[in-house]
């Protein structure tokens, strides 16, 4: 839409806020001005000079994260068992660090959710499960994570399935629609799988040479019986 020669961009809708669920894992870390107390309330793959790169690989995810428990929990070294589920990133890093201002007088906690995965599947180059270390991921980041469309990729009709309490839930993305921004499932939430469809004649396409080439046999049997019948 344009207003007197200026184009007025889309508003941007902002990304739901995913809230904890039991067997999240969660990275903490609890920062202090010594070393050595920080050490003291954190796993030692994730504590101040750590020598264990938590993000090297999925494995590291789980032994150095933190697993929210069926009962909604993490439990965590010094500052004991605290509950998560239910709140959103920002709500259980508060949650914690009040629980460490109860010991420490400059502690400071940061929370990541690492178990933000996202599976993309259908007409994309590297079809698979992704795992995003950013606060939000849109469709077009979870897209480009894949290797973009195939050839025979359709950008106007993508689908998301989003799973709930209450079942799945599905939306459909025109990746060419200047509002898609607009749309709710244009930030992704973790565990969404998105599904790209393939154009309409992608057999065909697929099929060109085959029957190109069925038809070209054809068409020489049909000139060769023709001559015979001649012949005789």
């Amino acid at each position: 839409m344009k207003n007197a020669g200026v184009e007025v961009i889309p508003s941007v809708k902002q990304p739901d806020l995913y809230r904890i669920h039991p067997n999240d894992v969660l990275y903490v870390q609890v920062i202090t001005q010594d070393p050595q107390i920080s050490m003291l309330f954190n796993n030692k793959g994730n504590g101040v000079g750590a020598t264990t790169n938590i993000y090297s690989n999925e494995a590291s995810y789980y032994l150095y994260g933190y697993t929210v428990t069926d009962s909604g929990s993490v439990r965590l070294p010094v500052l004991g068992t605290i509950k998560v589920a239910g709140s959103t990133v920002a709500e259980a890093t508060n949650n914690i660090q009040a629980r460490a201002d109860e010991f420490l007088k400059d502690g400071l906690v940061i929370v990541r959710l690492l178990s933000y995965k996202i599976t993309v599947l259908g007409e994309v180059r590297r079809p698979g499960v992704y795992t995003n270390f950013n606060d939000k991921l849109t469709i077009f980041e979870a897209l480009a994570l894949a290797g973009d469309f195939t050839d025979y990729g359709k950008r106007d009709n993508v689908m998301v399935v989003r799973p709930g309490p209450d079942g799945n839930k599905t939306f459909r993305l025109d990746l060419n629609d200047k509002n898609i921004m607009s749309n709710e499932a244009y930030y992704l939430l973790p565990n969404d799988v998105v599904v790209v469809d393939p154009r309409k004649g992608k057999m065909w396409q697929l099929n060109a040479g085959t029957y190109s080439f069925a038809l070209s046999t054809l068409s020489t049997l049909i000139l060769l019986l023709s001559y015979m019948s001649r012949a005789l």
